[in-house]
């Protein structure tokens, strides 16, 4: 089975947005240090994915809400992207790197 990297990135960004303490995506370039927040249209912007026969390796740029501690926001945001692409697809996240990339008052 083929499975594209950008219905991997689909997969990954909207598991990312139903968890708790993620306002939304970012784009992975900072413009004057500082981080975009990417509509949902445009998620899978926020997510690079890497993948051969035996390796699957995801990049996940976050933007988390302010005052929520973003270790527990960022392992929470893991263990569930990791969860979900092993149901859906059969195949475990060799690496898994997420970058916040800010934080903001949640919407």
């Amino acid at each position: 089975m083929v499975v594209t990297d950008r219905a991997i990135a689909d997969i990954v960004g909207w598991t990312a947005l139903e968890c708790y303490g993620i306002v939304g995506m970012a784009s992975p370039n900072l413009r004057r240090g500082v981080a975009s927040l990417l509509s949902r249209a445009r998620l899978h912007q926020g997510i690079k994915v890497e993948q051969d026969s035996e390796q699957l390796r995801v990049k996940l740029y976050i933007i988390v809400e302010y005052g929520l501690n973003v270790a527990e926001v960022a392992g929470n945001v893991r263990s569930q992207v990791a969860y979900n692409v092993e149901q859906m697809l059969g195949r475990s996240i060799t690496a898994l790197q997420i970058y916040v990339q800010g934080v903001r008052v949640g919407e």
